[in-house]
């Protein structure tokens, strides 16, 4: 079962994109994280591309591409018919688009990076940095609430 809307839109987005043509995973990869503004992430695509040929809505073949052997992904007849029984969805799918673009046009990508840091040198924090931190975070709420209202 896919719990993460980020799995939810690759599985689709995945068959959208072989719908268009066939791909190897690099470039399946490279073509739909950049459509949301990410990074390629083949360690999220990898398992999606298993499951979604055992469930046998694609299908791959090795191909020789210059010194390189390639798995090349197609989409199958199932996996056309799953896309347009969940045409209704790829409304959704472009909303997630637009939201993940606008997120890495506000520098949400890096604050959650700066924050990770953070959590993972916290001990390494001196009282007189946490302090600092601490009044930090307190301004950032309060200046999201001046700008979002409390609802957010």
């Amino acid at each position: 079962m896919i719990k993460t809307p980020l799995k939810k839109y690759l599985r689709l987005k995945i068959l959208e994109e072989l719908s268009i043509g066939d791909k190897h995973g690099y470039a399946l990869a490279k073509d739909i994280f950049s459509t949301i503004g990410l990074k390629p992430n083949t360690s999220l695509l990898y398992p999606l591309l298993k499951m979604l040929e055992r469930e046998g809505l694609i299908s791959s073949r090795k191909e020789v591409h210059g010194s390189r052997l390639k798995k090349v992904y197609s989409i199958t007849e199932k996996g056309l018919e799953y896309l347009k029984t969940n045409n209704s969805v790829m409304d959704e799918l472009r909303l997630f688009e637009k939201r993940m673009r606008e997120m890495k046009e506000l520098g949400i990508p890096e604050l959650l990076m700066r924050l990770k840091n953070i959590y993972e040198n916290l001990d390494k924090l001196g009282e007189k940095e946490k302090h600092i931190l601490k009044d930090i975070i307190r301004s950032f709420h309060i200046q999201l609430k001046n700008v979002l209202g409390e609802v957010y």
